[in-house]
């Protein structure tokens, strides 16, 4: 028997690629594995496995397909998916590549690969006491060939070793060295919808939401709208050009109700103290005020109002008019 053929594949093409249990990711995340994962991958890839064309889920070597600037050579493609008691087995149809690998010794560990757009999460307890996300995976994205376990034996998300820091803060969970970002995984988390979703569907839930957003940023506009328009009559009493002050109600209301509120209640003005001006007698002037006792008087606000109606001048002027009259007859 020659070396390489220690290194054959099972016979029947079944392979454990996720046991059962609790495993901790660089990331900080537990992943989940209980049979309520496994059922749910098993579900998925029945329903998506029905979709015409369907090819199997990609076998790649060390997650290359996650990377543009990798080639997505194929080791092999994943046909069915067994869920028993230890975990979730895969029959995989093998490539020349692949089963070169394989044989050949290169290659002895699976990676299965799965999204957190794809699983259950929630916050809980880890062994430590402390709060850490929980991730149970509901579908089966891809599965590699590697070298590099991030667990002993078979690991529940990439079993490549993460030796960058910088990973730990990228969506997508697959733990090479360098993963970009999966741009589907990354719309079908935001958009929450399951990995099932077709790309018609997709587009359609887009539409949906941008058709919400606009009718949400409308709404937003008439009530702005309506604001301003309160604002302006409670005001109106300060403002002289009502559609300068709603544009600047519109695009920055906080600051203008600032302004508003300091003109309706201005700083009361410094009292002037002028003893040595002359201050005329301004009730004389005023066409409510009483008739001036003195004959010299009332002739000075008669003539004042005379002079007032003839010139067309303020009662001041006319007053100080009048005065002088009366002073050049005296004189």
């Amino acid at each position: 028997m020659n070396e390489t053929t220690s290194f054959a594949p099972a016979p029947d093409g079944w392979f454990h690629i996720a046991p059962h249990g609790t495993f901790p990711h660089p990331t900080g995340a537990l992943q989940v594995i209980d049979a309520e994962a496994c059922e749910a991958m098993l579900a998925t890839f029945r329903e998506e496995s029905r979709q015409p064309n369907f090819p199997g889920l990609l076998v790649d070597f060390d997650h290359a397909s996650h990377d543009p600037a990798r080639p997505t050579t194929a080791a092999g493609w994943i046909g069915a998916l067994e869920h028993r008691g230890d975990g979730l087995y895969a029959q995989i149809r093998w490539s020349d590549l692949g089963q070169q690998a394989l044989t050949g010794g290169r290659y002895r560990l699976a990676s299965p690969v799965w999204n957190r757009a794809d699983c259950d999460q929630w916050m809980a307890a880890g062994s430590d006491g402390r709060e850490v996300a929980h991730l149970r995976p509901r579908r089966l994205d891809r599965l590699a060939l590697t070298n590099d376990p991030n667990l002993p034996g078979l690991a529940p998300l990439s079993n490549r070793l993460i030796h960058s820091a910088a990973v730990e803060d990228r969506r997508p969970l697959v733990n090479e060295t360098y993963s970009p970002m999966n741009l589907r995984n990354e719309i079908l988390q935001h958009l929450q919808l399951p990995a099932s979703t077709t790309d018609a569907e997709i587009a359609e839930a887009i539409r949906h939401q941008a058709s919400e957003l606009e009718s949400l940023r409308n709404r937003c506009q008439r009530l702005a709208e309506v604001q301003a328009e309160n604002d302006l009559e409670r005001f109106a009493e300060v403002i002289t050009n009502r559609d300068v002050v709603r544009a600047q109600l519109l695009a920055n209301r906080e600051a203008t109700l600032a302004l508003l509120n300091a003109l309706r209640h201005p700083e009361p003005a410094a009292p002037l103290h002028q003893p040595h001006l002359y201050r005329p007698n301004l009730h004389l002037l005023s066409p409510l005020a009483p008739e001036p006792q003195s004959a010299a008087a009332r002739k000075i606000a008669n003539r004042a109002r005379q002079l007032q109606s003839q010139l067309k001048i303020g009662h001041h002027a006319a007053f100080r008019m009048a005065e002088g009259e009366a002073e050049t007859e005296v004189a």
